[in-house]
């Protein structure tokens, strides 16, 4: 790294004094700067790491100029002059750099055959040659050594010498130089300057170097003898661009990095011998046309020797054979060493040369070859130089001429013939293993057959069954359960697997239902009924498993059958046989039975239980006058009013026609039956508003007590039923209580 850099400040230092002395306007700018194509370089090599050498390079010019000057400056002077601008003039390139250096991570450096990295480096050389440039001018303009409608011109000259400098340099140097650095810095060794071209080429390009220097002194000297003004040259040194491109296309990106080098470094030259730097733009134009002509030529021409080196290489080493026929059929060309092997010629029709192929590949061919398209797979055989068949498998693509017009085909044979035998001799010793397979597998698929026609039997009646049906373990956890489990259940499967089937059971039979499961453990088998969490009145029937001691309870099979319907058909008939239809109140069936528990009830708690026996007055009148319906409305309306009168845990039915019954459980004393009676008969007695106009009644109750007028159902509801009678013969529309034989109390109504 020493010697590098020992080696780059003798460099710096000859290209910097070197451009002054081509150098326009006072020396104030070059007509092209080689130092800051060897700067780019270093900065591009090196990134950071760069840094301090550049500077101390910069500093070390700052320092032996203000040493030898005769009236040196002031120290402010010396520290903008010579050590702040050059920071921020190498600050610009290493922004340029290292821009540079990111955009090119991860794909291949210094390789100008890339459109894109010829792009990125130009854009990069112009980003750090404006920014410097600009820095330099601002630093003349802040010291007043030049006027201020200077200061454009002079950065645009400036920008435009940096820049031929990066251009011409700095590609140089990366192509030559690069690689062989990298080699020198990290194995200790260095490459030799020039790879070893052929004889022929050894002194073709001094020769086309020292033919252009001279072509260039002709045309600067030639001005006297043609009459051309001062400023023709500029325009006649642009024909140096046909031999730059000659360059280019022979020499390739090597050769032509060191003709622009040179071509630039002989028009500097003769620009300054010949005094004609106020000519100095027209001359960096003409430099840029050369280095940028040379570079982006160098490299397409670059690009497609790679390619064609690559090809041609890979094809000589390749083992298929890369052909190529016309629009006609006829093959034009034939590469690999597949082609040694094989008889087909460059000339003939590529049918003529097919030995065999088989009725499928020649379908996909004609329709791939009718519409052309691509095709791939297409198995075909030829004959050898042998005179033997050898199978290919080929692979094509259609390509077109400069017109897009259809050209031919082109594509990959690849040999296939071991892998074709090779196919044959297995699909024969298939064929062959196939039949001893079938042969001795033959018993085991008959028995096998029966076990697999059970299972899958066994499978779908699993499935398909309308019964949910789940296997579960020791603990009840189920281990599989069908669709219809899940359906019954209202639970999915994700939810069910690993849980208790008892989970399913609503709360208020889970202890029921729980108990029959563990008490059935050791019975073998249990069922039972419960609700389900899906509100599904469900029957379940489990057989329990053991293991084959049948010792140890392993598990269960468990089946749940959905009995929704008959509950509720149970429930319709009981409600039908114990309700009546039209005003929903129970009736005599439901009556005698709530009456017999209600006196068994009172027997054990001593208590007293009254009944009242109802009749209405006047419904006939009603009906008569207001039809059927309007009879059938009234009596809804009595049956809602007497179970508003009621307690919950009273009873009101009708008996038939318009005959009530109430039933009044554990009453303290019989005033508590008579103000009942008092009230049902003063809500009854209100008139009654109905869709076919208003209506009026009355009632007339009996009540009777137990045990003190009777202790049998019977007994009690018939002296009701003379107690109402009595009520009746009253004068209707009031209650009277059993007295027996002796005179009844009246109340008023």
């Amino acid at each position: 790294m020493l010697a590098f850099w020992l080696a780059y400040v003798v460099l710096w230092y000859a290209a910097r004094f070197g451009a002054l002395a081509l150098g326009a306007f006072n020396n104030q700018i070059s007509l092209w700067y080689p130092p800051a194509g060897l700067l780019f370089f270093v900065l591009l090599t090196f990134g950071w790491r760069a840094l301090a050498p550049v500077l101390l390079t910069r500093w070390s010019l700052g320092a032996l100029l203000w040493l030898t000057t005769p009236a040196p400056a002031s120290l402010s002077t010396l520290l903008t002059d010579h050590f702040i601008a050059p920071v921020i003039a190498v600050a610009a390139y290493l922004l340029a750099a290292l821009a540079l250096r990111a955009w090119n991570a991860g794909r291949i450096h210094n390789n100008f055959a890339n459109p894109a990295y010829a792009g990125r480096f130009l854009g990069a050389a112009l980003l750090g040659s404006g920014l410097a440039a600009g820095a330099n001018v601002a630093r003349l303009l802040y010291a007043d050594s030049i006027a201020t409608d200077q200061g454009f011109q002079l950065w645009l000259h400036w920008l435009i010498g940096d820049f031929i400098g990066i251009i011409t340099v700095t590609p140089l140097l990366l192509v030559h130089l690069s690689p062989r650095l990298r080699d020198w810095l990290h194995k200790g060794r260095w490459r030799q300057p020039f790879p070893p071209g052929p004889r022929r080429r050894r002194w073709l390009w001094p020769a086309c170097f020292a033919g252009l220097f001279l072509i260039l002194v002709s045309l600067f000297q030639a001005l006297p003898w043609v009459g051309l003004s001062a400023t023709t040259p500029s325009f006649l040194t642009l024909f140096v661009l046909l031999p730059v491109a000659w360059i280019a296309i022979t020499g390739g990106l090597s050769v032509v990095t060191v003709a622009i080098f040179v071509l630039d470094a002989e028009l500097a030259l003769l620009v300054g011998w010949s005094g004609q730097q106020e000519a100095a733009l027209y001359y960096q134009l003409v430099m840029i046309a050369v280095a940028l002509t040379g570079l982006l030529l160098g490299g397409a021409i670059e690009a497609r020797d790679w390619a064609r080196a690559r090809f041609r290489d890979l094809s000589r080493i390749a083992d298929d054979l890369l052909w190529e026929i016309n629009a006609d059929g006829l093959i034009t060309r034939l590469i690999g060493n597949l082609v040694w092997n094989l008889t087909p010629n460059a000339g003939p029709g590529w049918q003529n040369n097919v030995h065999a192929i088989s009725e499928e590949h020649r379908q996909t061919l004609n329709a791939a070859l009718r519409t052309r398209r691509p095709f791939r797979e297409v198995l075909l055989s030829v004959h050898d130089e042998a005179g033997e068949v050898r199978w290919l498998r080929v692979n094509g693509v259609p390509f077109r001429d400069e017109l897009w017009r259809f050209a031919g085909y082109r594509g990959t044979a690849t040999d296939v013939t071991t892998e074709y035998h090779a196919r044959q001799v297995l699909a024969d010793y298939a064929d062959q293993l196939q039949r001893e397979v079938a042969a001795q597998t033959a018993e085991l698929q008959r028995i096998n057959r029966d076990l697999a026609f059970n299972e899958q039997r066994y499978r779908a009646m699993l499935a398909a069954a309308p019964v949910g049906m789940a296997e579960v373990d020791a603990e009840g956890r189920c281990q599989y359960v069908n669709f219809p489990w899940c359906v019954l259940t209202g639970q999915a499967a994700t939810v069910v697997l690993g849980y208790s089937w008892l989970d399913c059971v609503h709360s208020d039979q889970r202890a029921e239902i729980e108990h029959r499961w563990r008490t059935a453990a050791n019975l073998r088998a249990g069922d039972g009924e419960f609700q389900s969490l899906a509100d599904r009145w469900l029957g379940v029937h489990w057989s329990t498993l053991y293991d084959q001691d049948g010792a140890t309870v392993i598990g269960a099979i468990v089946i749940l059958n959905d009995i929704t319907d008959r509950r509720l058909r149970e429930q319709e008939n009981w409600e039908l046989a114990h309700f009546d239809a039209l005003t929903q109140l129970p009736n005599r069936n439901l009556f005698w039975d709530r009456l017999e528990q209600a006196l068994r009830l009172a027997g054990r708690s001593q208590q007293t239980v009254a009944v009242l026996w109802l009749d209405l007055d006047g419904f006939k009148a009603v009906n008569d006058a207001l039809g059927h319906a309007a009879g059938d409305e009234l009596l809804r309306q009595v049956g809602r009013r007497l179970q508003a009168t009621l307690r919950e845990s009273d009873t009101a039915a009708r008996l038939g026609g318009d005959e009530f019954a109430v039933v009044l459980t554990t009453i303290a004393r019989p005033q508590d039956a008579t103000s009942v009676a008092q009230k049902i008969v003063a809500r009854i007695g209100q008139p009654f508003t109905l869709p076919q106009g208003p209506a009026q009644v009355s009632a007339s109750i009996g009540v009777a007590l137990y045990p003190d007028h009777a202790t049998s159902a019977k007994d009690l509801a018939h002296r009701a039923d003379l107690a109402m009678y009595a009520a009746k013969q009253a004068g209707k529309n009031g209650w009277r209580l059993w007295d027996g034989d002796r005179e009844m109390d009246r109340a008023s109504a």
